[in-house]
């Protein structure tokens, strides 16, 4: 069930990266243009992101075997760059750009007039964007962190997440380092 879910939050990205370019271009090219707002596009947008925070929040206080692995020792786990990645990183980056998102949602939808909307929409949702695009797990990711670009699909063998992390009973184990004396 784990790998499943991984799949579709995987899956997500993708959805949500497609429709968070799609609103941001829309928002500078409606701001340029003078075109009516539609909102579809950001609909979409916020709607998926919201999704993917359910998925990510089952995965990350549920089944997830590196965020257990975090939760279980978060000051030692700080020192692992894939435990520190899954367990605060990218859960906060992505946390961030999903409330910037529904802020700009809510503030596009309140503003008057479509230049308004467009100019709203242009500064939020970019920033969400950006916030998204340093978040994700992207597969030249290092240190393990990386995830493939499609749902089954793995990074490559020196950066995938399975290289640092061995499976006993179907839960991800991550190698500690090795203590210092």
């Amino acid at each position: 069930m784990a790998a499943g879910l991984i799949h579709l939050h995987n899956l997500m990205r993708l959805i949500i990266v497609v429709a968070g370019v799609v609103t941001v271009v829309r928002a500078f090219m409606g701001a340029s243009s003078g075109k009516p707002y539609v909102k579809t596009p950001a609909t979409v947008f916020v709607a998926s992101l919201h999704v993917q925070v359910i998925l990510g929040l089952v995965l990350w206080f549920g089944i997830s075997g590196i965020t257990a692995t975090f939760r279980a020792d978060p000051g030692a786990a700080m020192k692992v760059a894939l435990l520190r990645f899954y367990g605060v990183e990218h859960s906060l980056l992505m946390l961030a750009a999903v409330v910037v998102a529904t802020i700009g949602s809510a503030r596009t939808k309140r503003a008057q007039g479509d230049a308004a909307k467009h100019k709203t929409a242009r500064l939020f949702f970019t920033i969400a964007m950006v916030l998204l695009v340093v978040g994700i797990p992207w597969p030249f990711r290092g240190e393990g962190i990386g995830r493939g670009l499609f749902p089954g699909m793995k990074a490559s063998a020196a950066m995938s997440t399975e290289a640092a992390t061995t499976t006993t009973n179907g839960r991800d184990e991550i190698p500690w380092p090795k203590p210092s004396h």
